[in-house]
């Protein structure tokens, strides 16, 4: 059974991974060799991570779904290099990296917090409310615009109708 399992990872390699666990012989050891090379846990790995981390910003334009998702995939790719961010880091975090456009709803969501203790869940939630509330907001105006328009466009086709004849 181990022959064919190393036989399987021999095939699927490439030559630069090939080499560097040609003379292991057991599937354990080729696999333990893979996480040395791949999951390192390294202090590079780290910075970089937290680098990324605490300069996301969230882009005008962005989804907040999509933005969460970004936040809580560094939040795990940080957990599993052994750094754990608490719970009301990780609502900060999420606070911070949100546009300008948002500074009421964080002044709200901070001045609204009377134990102090952030939690990310509600934070999120307070947030996709706002990006909910501002997106049915703009499709009210945006109808309301095409309202004025339809109805401007009637009265000038109404008026040139009349001015069009002559009257005797």
């Amino acid at each position: 059974m181990d022959d064919n399992v190393v036989a399987n990872f021999h095939l699927a390699m490439t030559n630069l991974v090939f080499s560097s666990v040609a003379k292991k012989k057991i599937a354990k050891d080729i696999w333990d060799a893979f996480i040395k090379l791949y999951e390192v846990k390294s202090l590079h790995t780290k910075i970089f991570l937290k680098r990324k981390l605490y300069t996301l910003r969230m882009g005008e334009s962005t989804s907040v779904t999509d933005h969460i998702n970004q936040l809580n995939t560094l939040f795990a790719q940080l957990s599993a290099v052994d750094f754990n961010i608490v719970e009301n880091e990780r609502a900060e975090l999420l606070l911070q990296s949100l546009p300008d456009s948002y500074d009421q709803l964080i002044i709200n969501i901070t001045n609204n917090n009377i134990d102090g203790n952030l939690h990310f869940e509600d934070v999120a939630g307070a947030i996709l409310e706002e990006e909910s509330r501002r997106k049915n907001k703009d499709n009210r105006l945006e109808n309301s615009k095409q309202e004025k328009a339809l109805t401007m466009m009637r009265e000038s086709s109404s008026g040139s109708q009349n001015h069009g004849r002559s009257k005797s």
